[in-house]
């Protein structure tokens, strides 16, 4: 059932005198800094001068994803300032986050996947992605919230297709119950505590291994100090063995690949030599996420 009254949009007008207008590469840092200036105690309308689509007279608790714009950039936030996702409205298909378009490292050990899958759909940066660069891949997106499901529209996703399903679920019993199986599978589910223990417990960890196909790869965005990420880490060497990391330099997002399958040892110059073709179809920085791989 649509709940789109418990999703607010916001256009800001702060007192800062940077013209976003005028921004592009650094854009998203503009609006970084701004979310990261946010007193989290402090109600918004205390903060920013600020229109909302709620109904007039409804509490704003917050509790509901929020889509927010700066400029160029559109965002959906949960827990007050936490940001979910980032969108750029001239160009909704641009990778705006770092770590999501390490993410998208999978790339470098397989090309042409014939499936994705997504936990944690989010604005859907990925999904989108994916849907224009990947035209032979079907893509499931899974999100346990329909907040953010009933918003899927703001952030220009893909129409619903035989390539593209949109599913409302709990990520750790999809990849129990749903039947089918997926070459890549990418995990980037959080509430507002952060990282749901259901999606990175060993249980988990071993569910997702055996849905994947043959020589398939988990991808994990982790996102908490390093000490906090180190028993997750052990979980995923323990299931899977050899791991592979990029630690992405905008915030605190480690970006892990797992492989289901034993791999030769990795060649960081074949590596590259991948990178330079993946280049040239996509606008991703191949060759830079080649060089930042810890393994």
């Amino acid at each position: 059932m649509p709940v789109t009254d418990s999703c607010s949009t916001y256009a800001l007008h702060s007192d800062a005198t940077t013209d976003v207008a005028e921004l592009d590469a650094t854009e998203i840092d503009i609006f970084l800094e701004h979310i990261d200036e946010i007193d989290r105690e402090q109600r918004w309308s205390a903060r920013f001068e600020a229109t909302s689509s709620q109904l007039d007279g409804e509490e704003n608790d917050f509790v509901a994803p929020l889509v927010f714009e700066l400029g160029d950039i559109r965002s959906l936030l949960a827990n007050w300032a936490f940001v979910q996702s980032a969108m750029s409205i001239t160009d909704p298909v641009r990778l705006m986050l770092e770590y999501t378009q390490a993410m998208m490292g999978f790339l470098l050990f397989n090309p042409s996947p014939e499936t994705v899958e997504i936990i944690g759909l989010g604005g859907g940066s990925l999904a989108k992605y994916c849907h224009k660069f990947l035209p032979g891949t079907s893509i499931r997106g899974v999100d346990v919230d329909w907040n953010v499901i009933d918003v899927a529209d703001q952030f220009c996703m893909p129409p619903r297709s035989d390539r593209f399903e949109i599913i409302w679920a709990d990520g750790s019993d999809f990849v129990v119950t749903d039947q089918r199986s997926t070459d890549i599978l990418l995990v980037d589910g959080f509430d507002s505590s952060g990282q749901p223990p259901q999606l990175c417990s060993p249980d988990f960890y071993r569910a997702c291994r055996a849905r994947l196909n043959a020589n398939g790869i988990l991808v994990v965005n982790l996102c908490d100090h390093a000490g906090k990420n180190e028993p997750i880490l052990r979980r995923l060497r323990e299931c899977f063995g050899r791991i592979i990391t990029i630690s992405v330099e905008v915030g605190m997002n480690l970006v892990v690949f797992a492989f289901r399958d034993e791999r030769d040892r990795f060649d960081r110059e074949k590596l590259r030599e991948a990178a330079m073709i993946l280049q040239r179809e996509h606008p991703l920085p191949m060759a830079g996420l080649v060089e930042k791989l810890l393994w």
